[in-house]
């Protein structure tokens, strides 16, 4: 089996490892930029590497590959899966929104071998450096499979179990509402904490809870502009919601004398997860 992972970062480099590790006979060929493919943790990843700028080099290996997987900011999926698509037998991607990436293929004849995935595991830095081939252990893959031929699927499916990960399918408009709640509205949240406490010096006073709630703090703008671009409408409804829990408690705790209700009614619905 040959696989083509494009973007050698945490996530791409962890699933190169842990395909290495976990299925016999797989050759990867590991695709980035010169910087990157020079880093000895490269080369430990993949049995082949190329240069993402050699011209045709990647039209090649995707044409004589049994699966490519693109795991690059969401700009850069966009941008290089049609050409990927038309010549790869089956692609999937690993990008934190879902409908962008698939309607730059909207229109292609080869659509249904075009997965979309998002493997629910990361890390507050990332990097090759960083790869692991446990990373993705026990964490749900969620895929997408509006479009999709059943056996392109069943075939990514498979993959993803084989490397200890939980896949579960999920509707594009659906997998983009849902991340916005938890994924992409969290990282506003942690950063503006964290810029609220420095512009109150109060970085002092940071305990265990602060430091684990901002460690997602500032993340890169290579990975978040593009997110942020390609989910806004889900991301502004998530802070909808958010924003109006925390007024309501806000002008309970303003009003004279002020009340804890509504802040307490919060935190019962957390802890009963409603």
């Amino acid at each position: 089996m040959r696989v083509v992972v494009v973007g050698l970062g945490l996530i791409g480099g962890s699933f190169a490892l842990a395909l290495r590790e976990a299925v016999a006979g797989v050759r990867v060929t590991g695709v980035d930029r010169a910087a990157v493919i020079a880093l000895p943790e490269s080369a430990r990843a993949a049995d082949e590497l190329l240069d993402v700028d050699a011209p045709d080099a990647l039209q090649r290996a995707a044409a004589s590959s049994d699966l490519v997987v693109l795991s690059t900011p969401v700009r850069v999926i966009g941008e290089l899966l049609p050409a990927l698509l038309a010549c790869a037998p089956l692609v999937t991607d690993c990008g934190s929104t879902k409908r962008a990436i698939a309607a730059s293929v909207a229109d292609s004849p080869r659509r249904g071998r075009f997965v979309p995935g998002h493997p629910m595991a990361g890390a507050p830095s990332g990097g090759i450096e960083l790869a692991r081939a446990d990373l993705f252990r026990d964490r749900r893959w969620l895929l997408c499979p509006d479009h999709c031929d059943a056996d392109a699927v069943d075939s990514v499916e498979s993959l993803i179990v084989r490397v200890g990960a939980k896949p579960v399918r999920l509707p594009l408009a659906e997998h983009d509402r849902a991340v916005a709640r938890t994924s992409h509205a969290t990282q506003l949240i942690a950063s503006a904490l964290s810029v609220a406490a420095k512009q109150a010096h109060a970085e002092v006073a940071a305990g265990p809870a602060f430091e684990r709630t901002t460690q997602i703090a500032g993340g890169p703008e290579s990975i978040w502009r593009d997110i942020l671009a390609t989910n806004a409408d889900e991301v502004a409804r998530a802070l909808d919601v958010l924003v109006s829990e925390l007024e309501a408690v806000r002008e309970d705790l303003r009003a004279d004398p002020p009340s804890v209700e509504r802040a307490m009614d919060l935190l019962r619905r957390a802890r009963r997860g409603t």
